[in-house]
């Protein structure tokens, strides 16, 4: 049997990046652990063991009731100690059960490690660091490090507090650990371990874009602000006013903001810019496949999983110089890179894009496969986590 690894995100299933490390680390035999609300039917290997909670209040009322009982059964001394912790905090009947109801599973299937996918959590349940018995990882990722400890004082003081009770960190990029140690991680608990992509998406093939055709220019990722789509929509109105032929399309699961619609009616885009929403995810990378250049004009980020997606899928990328997309792409080498909050540059970009021959977009694509298959592979993501678990075990 391999190591007890409970993989907490809150939701079953997780973000593509997640689901990628729980496949990768069942397939090398670990024992995995869900906890959490079940989204939709998904179908794992026998190594992974899903422990969910139910939305109904009725369901939660009975579901609670049945895990104390389980845990009474197993240790009333925690039991006693697990109403205490739980009860201190929330003081209010229905928020109690609705929070017992994520914790108490997590203690009646004890992991050996359990890794926290999202820093808020940390600050929302610090019971589960007096009442577990394991080891603690947590991913340093994106915006839960990048900018939201900033617009919250409270949320900064929590990190402070419970980062040094931390056994292990992950951070998704060298750029989100150095953001991380401003809230006191251990440097030295820190391994940056890169994210990896599906296999198959290096089946794709290259497609190259030639200059009598509609460009295609696709951005993917949900309507907030450091997303950056308003100095993206600077950039086509531009391209537009320049009449190169071109279309945006912007793919988002959430609701479109008003900023977003009005500027696209603003800069007259209406027949340049599309907006789709709720694709599923072979739909999206269906779309993304099509596209000539993935666009991704955030302002903060950790590393965007969906630009290692495009690179390994053959699609051209231009990224800002936000967070650790520099420890990506490298500009003329594997895609373009452009500084934070610059539609101009954005814009130069493009049409040096538009400009190469097919040798240097082919030579372009081909560093960027490459740069993905030796640094962002699966093989390479899951032996760095099993190490880092076996060395806290250890």
């Amino acid at each position: 049997m391999g190591l007890r690894v409970a993989i907490y995100s809150g939701t079953i299933p997780s973000t593509t990046f997640i689901e990628n490390l729980i496949e990768g680390l069942s397939a090398k035999g670990f024992e995995i652990y869900l906890f959490g609300k079940i989204a939709r039917k998904v179908n794992y290997t026998k190594n992974v063991k899903i422990h969910s909670t139910p939305d109904s209040d009725i369901l939660l009322l009975f579901f609670v009731l049945k895990e104390f009982i389980t845990l009474l059964s197993k240790s009333p001394k925690l039991f006693k100690l697990s109403i205490q912790k739980i009860w201190n905090r929330r003081k209010k009947f229905k928020q109690f059960f609705k929070e017992a109801g994520v914790i108490l599973p997590i203690i009646n299937n004890q992991p050996q490690i359990l890794h926290i996918q999202w820093a808020k959590v940390i600050n929302k349940y610090p019971e589960l660091f007096e009442l577990l018995n394991c080891k603690f990882v947590l991913s340093l990722r994106g915006a839960h490090i990048n900018y939201s400890p900033i617009a919250d004082d409270r949320l900064a003081e929590s990190y402070k507090k419970y980062f040094p009770m931390i056994d292990g960190f992950h951070a998704v990029s060298e750029a989100i650990a150095k953001e991380g140690m401003k809230y006191g991680a251990d440097d030295s608990k820190i391994k940056v371990i890169y994210s990896s992509v599906k296999e198959e998406l290096f089946k794709s093939n290259i497609k190259l874009y030639k200059t009598d055709q509609t460009l295609e220019i696709v951005s993917i990722g949900r309507f907030h602000w450091k997303k950056g789509y308003n100095y993206a929509l600077d950039a086509m109105k531009q391209l537009n006013n320049e009449n190169i032929n071109f279309t945006y399309t912007i793919i988002a699961q959430d609701e479109i903001s008003e900023e977003i619609l009005f500027m696209v009616k603003e800069y007259n885009l209406e027949k340049k810019v599309t907006i789709l929403s709720g694709l599923s995810y072979d739909d999206l990378i269906n779309k993304l496949g099509k596209s000539n250049i993935l666009l991704l004009p955030s302002v903060e980020e950790g590393i965007a999983n969906v630009v290692l997606e495009a690179m390994a899928a053959g699609v051209f990328i231009i990224t800002t110089n936000c967070g650790g997309m520099n420890e990506v792409i490298k500009d003329n080498y594997n895609g373009y890179i452009v500084a934070v909050r610059d539609p101009e540059m954005i814009v130069n970009k493009i049409k040096q894009f538009i400009s190469l021959s097919s040798e240097s977009q082919k030579s372009i694509l081909e560093n960027s496969k490459l740069t993905i298959k030796n640094k962002f592979n699966r093989e390479r993501q899951i032996d760095s986590f099993s190490g880092l678990y076996s060395s806290l075990l250890h």
